[in-house]
């Protein structure tokens, strides 16, 4: 695979990581290697969608 790594793919990446969280997805479930920038983009988003459910308020559970 090429070192390059397409915005769209990071993008993917990123939307993949927030919604392994809803399945209960841990960091060590990233299913791309160290190094690859769409690990850290999954992180990111594994990160972003648990703070999101931590967060009080403005969960849209009205």
């Amino acid at each position: 695979m090429s070192a390059v790594v397409v915005r769209g793919e990071l993008v993917a990446a990123l939307k993949a990581g927030r919604e392994a969280h809803e399945f209960g997805a841990v960091a060590a479930d990233c299913p791309y290697p160290a190094g690859d920038p769409r690990h850290a983009a999954w992180l990111r988003g594994l990160a972003a969608a648990r703070e999101q459910a931590a967060a009080p308020g403005d969960a849209g559970d009205a």
